[in-house]
């Protein structure tokens, strides 16, 4: 982590003094203070999540420690089932409990883009998938900031993807548009 601490020096010392004290802080190494500040690089411990994840080959798409739910959901790429199960023992070895929930091939096609999840919660959240609908998409589209026609296109790519993982349905040449 870089940060730049400003303020009078001995108020800048004691605010470096105590960032060394914080458990999660392996090191602190300051620079040179530059008349607006004085920088500092921290380096932290790595969460054990990240520990125990980090011999295997993985991509993170969500991280637990963004996650609002209890249990937290991780969500990630795994090469091989045999980094799936290193992750596993490691995760037990960090004293943390897991367990599955899904294991699925990788399908770029079903895959929501970060836009179209941003809209499908807000959708959901408003009501627009609820009987009788609680939101026009007029509404919807005010309240996301694209033309209704626009959202009409995203909510549709949207729902394809999401079928094509629900249901496992061979995709032909003229449906993966």
């Amino acid at each position: 982590m870089l940060l730049q601490i400003g303020g009078k020096p001995d108020s800048v010392k004691a605010a470096v003094t105590s960032i060394r004290k914080m458990s999660e802080v392996r090191q602190v190494f300051e620079g040179e203070d530059g008349g607006e500040g004085k920088p500092l690089l921290v380096v932290l411990d790595r969460p054990s999540i990240c520990r125990a994840s980090s011999d295997a080959a993985i991509i993170c798409l969500e991280c637990p420690f963004s996650s609002p739910e209890e249990p937290a959901m991780w969500r990630f790429i795994a090469r091989r089932t045999s980094d799936l199960r290193q992750i596993m023992a490691n995760l037990g070895r960090e004293g943390i409990q897991a367990r599955i929930e899904d294991v699925s091939p990788l399908d770029q096609k079903a895959t929501l883009t970060a836009r179209q999840k941003e809209i499908m919660a807000t959708a959901m959240a408003r009501g627009y998938f609820d009987f009788p609908r609680k939101i026009s998409l007029t509404g919807l589209s005010q309240l996301v900031g694209v033309k209704p026609s626009t959202l009409s296109e995203i909510l549709r790519s949207a729902e394809r993807r999401i079928m094509l993982n629900a249901i496992d349905v061979p995709v032909t040449e003229n449906s993966a548009k």
